[in-house]
């Protein structure tokens, strides 16, 4: 994989025991396709409805001899191949906190979004993590493969430049009650480079600070970012990046102990690790892409 490993200010990880993410309890059901966000929390256990039908988010789990603690999403881009930010994907945290033991993939149910799910939650082995962290991004194989149909599907990755101020949308699942569904914008490149100089030649897509962005809760990242791609057929969503971490210049927020509504994002970009996917999953990296114009 391709990239230098950047060391400029960014919220780095909280110490073991502060900051998790929010419990995760069951779901409505709704579909995906519309645009703009209207679900809402009807009680404490009901989250998004439109998180639960997005087939192609699984979620990547810590197994230990303490059970399945949820870690982060992992986007389904292969039945046995995923991906998700390399902060998601390193077990140093997770081994320290909850025992020694090996990542999981939990897929389809509602159980891909618990923080502590039931141990008859259907769960897949992880049999290889590849970890990019110049770029925070991770390809994650497993053994054996997942069945495609119903509530489990992959996506593609587009291929697409994305335009400057270009809105994108990413699934919330470290907090998915309410409004799991959030719009993004591609930010300008002058405003950026304030941030992270030269992040454009390295493979990251930044994005502008969101309202009531809250980056130490949400500090993994590892959730898909989506654009769609226009096809003859209408438009088809597809994968542009994964989440990754926020950019501060204060301080206090460098190490999670504030937050800074107006730090910038960036994120893995998929495309620029096509061919790497593509490899481990033991297909053409054309078999991968959507050539589609982001509309």
């Amino acid at each position: 994989m391709a990239g230098i490993c950047v060391q400029a200010a960014h919220i780095l990880e909280p110490e073991l025991g502060k900051l998790e993410p929010a419990n995760i309890a069951t779901y409505e059901h709704n579909a995906i396709g519309k645009r703009q966000d209207n679900a809402t929390t009807t009680s404490e256990t009901s989250i998004s409805p439109r998180l639960k039908t997005v087939r192609f988010i699984a979620g990547l789990f810590w197994a230990s001899p303490s059970g399945l603690q949820r870690r982060c999403a992992a986007t389904i881009i292969t039945s046995n191949t995923l991906v998700t930010s390399a902060i998601c994907a390193k077990s140093d945290y997770p081994a320290s906190k909850y025992g020694q033991g090996g990542w999981r993939i939990v897929t389809g149910a509602e159980e891909r979004y618990m923080q502590t799910p039931p141990s008859s939650a259907q769960a897949y082995v992880v049999s290889n993590v590849q970890i990019d962290e110049c770029s925070n991004f991770a390809i994650i194989t497993i053994e054996g493969s997942m069945t495609f149909g119903g509530g489990l599907m992959p996506v593609f990755i587009s291929s697409h430049p994305v335009d400057q101020g270009a809105t994108l949308y990413t699934f919330k699942t470290a907090e998915p009650a309410g409004r799991s569904f959030l719009s993004l914008t591609n930010g300008i490149a002058t405003e950026c480079d304030k941030y992270l100089p030269g992040y454009a030649d390295e493979n990251f897509l930044c994005t502008q600070p969101v309202l009531g962005q809250t980056v130490t809760n949400d500090y993994l990242g590892g959730d898909p970012i989506i654009g769609f791609s226009s096809q003859p057929d209408g438009s088809l969503a597809v994968l542009v990046g994964v989440t990754g971490l926020y950019y501060s210049t204060l301080e206090e927020a460098q190490t999670a102990s504030a937050n800074d509504a107006t730090a910038y994002r960036f994120n893995a970009l998929a495309a620029p690790h096509v061919r790497d996917i593509a490899t481990l999953a033991g297909v053409s990296p054309e078999s991968l892409v959507s050539t589609g114009k982001l509309s």
